[in-house]
């Protein structure tokens, strides 16, 4: 538990996850005799200059963030380690990575990017750490992702609602946008994929040199996961999760047998057989 300080500084300290600024706790009323006194004691450590942890904290990746971001004072957490806070597909914790001022230079081991300028609507706060919103994540991982990962991330955030198109429209048009990432964006005009085995599938087809096929296509009454309407195929992605139980079965069936009626070829597809479905669709449309 964080010991109680003057001036409020414990729950500000134990929202920054147990890392704090000489600046912050000056702030809060403490001499710079006694910030000293507690470092010499070993109450607190420095873990950057000017920048400082409580001894009985754990040590987190978050915590990292924060601490790296109050020594670049008031840095702010972008790119991969962005994607890695927002929890979008393919990013996990660890990498630290952050946004600061042109100007600054200062000696810390970390990944910046220094760009013209970063406005504050770009920015927000996930658990006490600045980081930048998804639209502006996603501006900034078009420069370092190739086209499938981007593609990915971006079905990821638009199927989550992190971000819309129209916002993200607004951002790219405010701040500029690689090419590839406009390009997704206007493919997604008319759909977007509802689950990541609906990416893995898209993946595979274009790696194996077939044409794109139609994302979330309605066919009478019902819509397809992703369909090639001139061959007549309709392509299901049968996730687990979303498939189970025997209502969802029976429902899926008589799906299956108005679309047959209707002379489309409906495919299943499921993790383990990607490579078979591709293969299928292959010889279909060939």
């Amino acid at each position: 538990m964080t010991p109680k300080y003057r001036g409020g500084a414990g729950p500000v300290i134990e929202k920054q996850h147990g890392v704090f600024s000489r600046d912050q706790v000056l702030g809060f009323g403490f001499a710079s005799s006694t910030i000293d006194d507690r470092l010499t004691s070993g109450a607190w450590v420095k873990v950057f200059p000017r920048v400082y942890r409580l001894a009985g904290a754990p040590t987190t990746w978050k915590q990292s963030l924060v601490a790296a971001s109050l020594a670049w004072g008031g840095g702010v957490i972008s790119h991969t380690a962005a994607a890695a806070l927002h929890e979008l597909i393919g990013f996990n914790p660890g990498r630290i990575e952050l946004t600061v001022p042109r100007k600054r230079e200062r000696a810390l081991p970390h990944r910046v990017h220094r760009p013209r300028y970063l406005d504050k609507i770009d920015v927000m706060t996930v658990d006490a750490i600045p980081v930048t919103r998804p639209a502006r994540t996603l501006i900034d991982l078009a420069t370092c992702l190739d086209r499938d990962r981007l593609e990915e991330v971006l079905d990821d955030a638009l199927r989550r609602r992190l971000v819309s198109l129209p916002k993200l429209r607004w951002r790219m048009g405010e701040l500029g946008a690689r090419k590839v990432l406009k390009q997704l964006v206007e493919e997604r005009a008319h759909g977007v994929t509802e689950s990541n085995l609906e990416i893995r599938v898209l993946r595979a087809l274009r790696a194996a040199g077939l044409p794109k096929p139609v994302v979330q296509h309605p066919i009478g009454r019902y819509r397809v996961d992703l369909a090639y309407p001139d061959a007549r195929i309709a392509i299901e992605c049968d996730g687990y999760q979303f498939h189970s139980g025997r209502q969802r079965f029976d429902a899926d069936r008589s799906r299956r047998n108005v679309l047959t009626a209707m002379k489309w070829t409906v495919l299943h597809a499921t993790w383990t057989d990607v490579e078979q479905l591709v293969a299928t669709v292959a010889a279909l449309i060939s």
